[in-house]
């Protein structure tokens, strides 16, 4: 079966079962997603919820969505997507209304609408291909699988007859004319706007006029009497109308209906960053670093392997500073062929956890298929994203907080397959230094020896020596020492840091000398 996700599709159901990933939370994904899928509903927004499960699908999607952002593709499928939404508005009329010629009326429109949408999109990407905008396997299959089903001698017959019903249809005009308290119904066309005659005729000393026939789906009594009197004068109309609705629906194209969330997910981003780049914001398609080759596990990696980006940014700090009229601190990240993990120590409030994210969101877009927030980026191939942050103390659990941070770090080592990417920020905050070195030291080693990368961040200098392969990074202040917030290689430092600190809140020594004097 044909996916515009690829085919790990099929091994997961979208009617409801996927779960928010735990790692949105700490990554500040959840605040992303949902303004990506805000108009765009709870079924396109899970599909942001399963992560592809190989390094082909991921291509397919980059791929796919490379298609989606050019401005032809996009254009015609965000028209499609208005056409669907009005196809379905039909639908829930037709099914609303007790009276059975508008119920065929309304299947009627329904049925011209949902072919109209699919002969304009198929007819949109074939002048897209032909433009060199359509290159993608995806999308030329799905193109191919839209163009056989309205090529189909059914589709077509049934089409036919949908086209001459419904231009018939909306060739009857009635004119409605009022004089000397009598109504007068002929066919034909008038001239001015309706609410100009009610006017005229009752003069509302400043009222408004609606016409009373977009009030309500129900039949005035005025209404009815027009009906009555139409269907004595085209009777075959109406008897061919009838037969019609009485026959099968084969305009209805099962997977073509299963695809329509599917489509959401690209155009719902792809409006997003569109949205965002207007306000300044900075994506870019992510380059995959490392060839990939199969393998028991389904993929193994070869050649050099670099992680590097220019100009990353936490996204979702970025849309709340964007609301307010703020700017975001962009920040480089480089993990050489042979480097695995960065450890990341600096003052607090430094910008350690914000680049931490923007590394996450990194990957997790990436991943994905889609253009991550950043000016450019390389990024090798991660099996899994795990993410472990200090979170408060929990009553509930009648643990301590050492052993509440175990407890989740547990099945990162032990359920976690090898290639990962690990994010951990603050781990074993409450244990005593040294324990804490240890417990860290350990936890690097096992991830670096699991072939696995990520980020560390911690207040503990020691751990940015703790392997050959770990990178020291440094969230760093300016010729004052006031946070600048930017991230760099740099050697661990710890007085620094705490001088700041001490500094911000009133106690050196001059400062408390002061106080108390």
């Amino acid at each position: 079966m044909f996916h515009l996700l690829g085919q790990e599709s099929e091994n997961h159901e979208w009617g409801g079962k996927a779960e928010r990933p735990t790692f949105f939370d700490d990554l500040n994904l959840d605040q992303i997603i949902d303004r990506v899928t805000k108009d765009w509903g709870a079924e396109v927004q899970r599909l942001y919820y399963v992560l592809p499960e190989d390094p082909g699908t991921e291509a397919y999607r980059r791929e796919i969505y490379g298609d989606v952002k050019g401005e032809k593709v996009f254009q015609a499928m965000m028209e499609f997507r208005k056409s669907i939404r009005e196809w379905r508005r039909c639908m829930e009329r037709g099914e609303k209304v007790e009276d059975d010629l508008q119920k065929r009326t309304w299947h009627l429109r329904e049925t011209e609408c949902y072919a109209a949408a699919l002969e304009t999109l198929r007819d949109a990407l074939l002048s897209a291909k032909t433009a060199g905008q359509l290159n993608s396997r995806g999308m030329q299959e799905f193109l191919e699988l839209l163009s056989g089903f309205v090529t189909e001698p059914e589709y077509q017959k049934h089409r036919q007859e949908t086209a001459a019903l419904w231009k018939e249809l909306s060739g009857f005009h009635i004119l409605l004319t009022y004089e000397k308290e009598r109504f007068t119904l002929v066919e034909g066309k008038g001239t001015g706007k309706y609410e100009g005659f009610l006017e005229e005729c009752f003069p509302g000393h400043g009222k408004i006029f609606r016409s009373p026939f977009l009030a309500s789906d129900d039949f005035s009594s005025l209404e009815a009497e027009i009906l009555k009197q139409f269907r004595k004068k085209h009777k075959e109309f109406f008897v061919r109308l009838e037969k019609y609705c009485q026959m099968p629906k084969p305009y209805v194209h099962e997977e073509l209906l299963r695809l329509f969330p599917e489509m959401g997910y690209y155009l719902s981003f792809a409006q997003f960053e569109r949205k965002m780049m207007e306000r300044g914001l900075t994506f870019c398609t992510p380059v995959r670093s490392g060839a990939m080759k199969p393998s028991g596990n389904g993929a193994e990696k070869s050649g050099r392997e670099e992680l590097s980006a220019k100009g990353l940014y936490d996204l979702a700090l970025a849309l709340v500073n964007a609301d307010e009229g703020k700017e975001v601190v962009p920040n480089d990240a480089l993990l050489l062929d042979g480097e695995d993990f960065f450890v990341l120590t600096g003052p607090n409030q430094g910008g350690k956890t914000t680049y931490a994210r923007s590394l996450g969101q990194l990957i997790y877009f990436t991943k994905m298929g889609l253009d991550v927030p950043a000016f450019a980026a390389t990024v090798p191939y991660f099996r899994k994203l795990w993410t472990h942050f200090s979170v408060e103390e929990s009553a509930q659990t009648g643990r301590g907080k050492l052993m509440d941070e175990l407890v989740r770090l547990k099945p990162m080592m032990t359920e976690g397959e090898e290639g990962a990417f690990i994010v951990i920020n603050e781990l074993f905050t409450t244990a005593a230094n040294y324990d804490a070195n240890v417990m860290g030291k350990r936890v690097l080693e096992f991830f670096v020896n699991h072939h696995c990368k990520g980020i560390y961040v911690t207040h503990l200098s020691e751990l940015s020596r703790a392997c050959k392969t770990v990178v020291s990074l440094r969230a760093g202040v300016d010729e004052k020492g006031k946070q600048n917030y930017e991230i760099q290689r740099s050697e661990a430092q710890e007085i620094s840091g705490a001088n700041i600190q001490v500094e911000k809140y009133g106690l050196t020594y001059r400062q408390l000398k002061e106080r108390f004097s």
